[in-house]
């Protein structure tokens, strides 16, 4: 008896598991610094966000941005919408005196990128600049971070498909 209820629990572990597992992989094109999605509209984002702290026109359009706290750090989130008013990027920006802490926060971001996605053939690194592009089906990822005498910054972008531009070779 105690056989057959011990090797239920097993099952049933590993089937939650496996589902855990399936999600959180399936889940991985969700923007983790982000409460929005692609599909919301400007509007949408007011209603649940509240006005933006800011606004800045792009090439890809206006762009609105909100305080962020993401990584424990207070960054900015910016929603930049296209001439038809659909979504075309959303980007966390941070800001940071200590250009040593800007290529930590960089290197953690980009490790957990690679996990997810897998290497990326597009990287610069250098000792002012770091990037690299994650060409996706679901639209890129960029991963950038400037470290300068007079400026330290990290941006981490997911642009929508249709805003996305293919590896040039």
């Amino acid at each position: 008896m105690l056989k057959k209820h011990l090797l239920k629990i097993t099952i049933t572990t590993i089937c939650i598991s496996s589902l855990i597992i399936g999600c959180s992989k399936q889940s991985s094109n969700r923007i983790p610094f982000s409460e929005l999605g692609f599909s919301v509209s400007y509007e949408d984002m007011v209603d649940k966000l509240g006005e933006p702290v800011s606004e800045t026109e792009t090439y890809l359009g206006e762009s609105y941005g909100y305080q962020s706290d993401y990584l424990s750090m207070d960054g900015q989130v910016r929603y930049t919408f296209d001439e038809a008013g659909k979504i075309a990027s959303i980007t966390w920006l941070y800001e940071s005196e200590d250009g040593e802490e800007i290529t930590g926060v960089y290197n953690d971001i980009h490790k957990q990128l690679e996990n997810t996605y897998g290497k990326t053939e597009e990287a610069t690194n250098n000792v002012t600049q770091l990037s690299d592009i994650w060409r996706l089906d679901t639209g890129n990822i960029t991963l950038v971070a400037l470290v300068s005498s007079d400026y330290n910054g990290i941006m981490y972008t997911y642009l929508t498909p249709e805003h996305s531009t293919a590896a040039s070779n």
